[in-house]
């Protein structure tokens, strides 16, 4: 039993070292130094929180697949180290350019070369050359296929062959063979070819992930990619085919001292968000050309709307400062389609470029702002377009509130034939105007009131309206009076530009009596007094006529017999 003890407790002080190993991954919790010559065979390498990992003065060979994490709370420091990929991208390709200056062209080593020779040109594999074009002597060959071959004469020594892919898309090239016709071939990979304008290309072996810290000093890293979304600072150090770094929203990158890029897998050494912080030291030194130094992309960018259908024009968008069109569903438009798209560049000669976008409402208009009305868009006209995932247009807008409804004073009890004067008051608390309607309904029953229609108000920004109505009712007792405001139907939240509903206090309604009915029984009265007397003077008038010509007959007779 005691030998069994010792053995238990012996495998369960082996069993919890500082560098924990199962099949799929390495787990470092504490303080570890790597030295000497060490390699990773395709696992993982986890950094955790509370855990060190520092690589001094070793070279690591990363084998294809292998992967370095640092989480958050953990750190790796590179001191005077080596992290060499096992496979590092060994072709090139070109950037899209098509003008002479800044065309993609590598160099055939033809000087030396002894009688005629030929050149094939190998694409990277799963690439093709359709509907490329490859630029000689200022001559143009069309290329197809995944090879191509050049034919030189005797004496023509070097010769720069410019690449060009069908629109702006890129040609690879992973290496080229050169065939004398008298002689041996040799192959050299794209990698070692002296070239102008033309980035790396292939699969980068491993890669580093950092959640926490990373600290490089006079160390380099060779055909990996990183991402941090913690912070990294290199110093004195090296990145070769490992561009660009991509760096999270949350990350931050502090390049110092002569810090290097060569060979990036893009036009850039470092990407990063539109929260992401990037430090460039003055003497670090990029991968040239037309390299740029960093990148920052967005993607997915919506502008947000209280109501559907808004058409908006957004100028100045990415670095051909384009305009386009979009419009709102569900209260969103989604800018350039919700591609990803560069908002600054700094360019590898050290000036920056930042996006200057802004948005212009074109057509904002609602049932509270038809175009007869005059009131115009709302929207609040030109807005910038920051960086930020979503813009809200919020301004330029109304929001309508009640603030009384009231029986008139001295009115709340009212025969059935007889009408309640209402007094309704509304303000608008928003930036812009609104033609709106309003409706009631007995809040008893829900049934609608005969309030004379729809009531319709206008309202200026900032102002406070009073309408006045009659409400009738056919239903004896007591009562209440609730409006509620008609809000437009596009928009996406029916609260969005306010609205609401009010309820009046208790009213009465009776039975008619007798008074009630005498100024209607008075009028009518007077309707027939009146008729009655039109009829007799009208009657009168007649006899009168009928006299007069009587009297004149006489005369004339009087005369002639005088």
């Amino acid at each position: 039993m005691l030998q069994m003890l010792l053995i238990t407790t012996t495998v369960l002080a082996s069993a919890v070292p500082s560098a924990l190993a199962d099949s799929a991954e390495t787990v470092i919790s504490d303080n570890v130094t790597w030295t000497g010559e060490q390699s990773i065979d395709g696992r993982t390498v986890r950094v955790v929180s509370g855990g060190h990992l520092t690589i001094d003065g070793a070279e690591v060979r990363m084998h294809t697949g292998s992967r370095i994490v640092v989480e958050a709370g953990g750190n790796l420091s590179l001191q005077q180290a080596n992290l060499v990929a096992e496979e590092t991208p060994t072709a090139i390709a070109s950037m899209g350019y098509w003008d002479d200056a800044n065309m993609s062209k590598f160099k055939v080593p033809g000087e030396g070369i002894s009688g005629s020779f030929s050149v094939k040109m190998q694409a990277l594999e799963g690439h093709s050359y359709y509907g490329g074009a490859a630029h000689v002597d200022g001559e143009s060959v069309t290329i197809n296929g995944s090879t191509h071959t050049f034919s030189f004469a005797d004496g023509t020594g070097d010769v720069w062959i410019g690449l060009t892919g069908y629109s702006s898309s890129a040609v690879t090239v992973a290496s080229i063979t050169i065939e004398p016709a008298t002689g041996s071939s040799s192959t050299i990979l794209g990698n070692d070819l002296e070239s102008v304008n033309m980035m790396a290309a292939g699969t980068q072996g491993f890669g580093i992930e950092v959640l926490g810290g990373m600290v490089a000093v006079n160390s380099v890293v060779s055909g990996g990619q990183i991402f941090v979304n913690g912070s990294m600072s290199a110093d004195d150090s090296g990145f070769d085919r490992v561009g660009p770094v991509i760096i999270g929203d949350s990350g931050r990158v502090e390049l110092l001292g002569e810090s290097s890029f060569l060979g990036s897998l893009d036009d850039h050494d470092v990407r990063g968000g539109p929260e992401s912080e990037i430090y460039w030291g003055e003497g670090v030194i990029g991968s040239g050309g037309l390299i740029d130094r960093w990148e920052r992309r967005v993607s997915g960018q919506t502008i947000q709307v209280d109501a559907d259908y808004v058409v908006l024009r957004v100028t100045g968008i990415g670095p051909q400062e384009l305009s386009q069109e979009i419009f709102s569903l569900g209260g969103f438009a989604s800018v350039d389609s919700g591609r990803e798209r560069v908002v600054e560049i700094g360019y590898s000669d050290g000036t920056v470029w930042t996006e200057s976008a802004v948005i212009e409402v074109v057509t904002y208009v609602t049932g509270w702002n038809p175009e007869s009305s005059g009131i115009g868009n709302y929207g609040g006209g030109t807005v910038a377009l920051g960086w930020a995932q979503n813009t809200i247009l919020d301004s330029g807008t109304p929001f309508v509130e009640w603030e009384s409804l009231d029986i008139s004073e001295g009115a709340a009890t009212k025969s059935t034939g007889q009408s309640m004067p209402i007094q309704a008051r509304l303000a608008n608390r928003g930036t812009a105007a609104a033609l709106l309607y309003f409706t009631c309904d007995v809040f008893e029953t829900g049934m609608e009131a005969n309030i004379g229609g729809y009531q319709e108000v206008r309202i200026d920004a900032g102002e406070s309206v009073e309408a006045s109505f009659g409400w009738r009712s056919s239903d004896v007792g007591e009562a209440t009076l609730s409006c509620r405001i008609l809000t437009p139907t596009q928009l996406v939240d029916d609260g969005a530009f306010g609205g609401g509903s009010m309820t009046t206090g208790l009213a009465t309604w009776t039975e008619p009596v007798e008074d009630d009915s005498l100024p209607i029984i008075s009028l009518l009265a007077a309707i027939v007094v009146g008729a009655v007397i039109v009829g007799m003077a009208m009657l009168r008038r007649g006899e009168s006529d009928a006299i007069v010509e009587t009297d004149e007959d006489g005369s004339d007779y009087s005369r002639e017999e005088y």
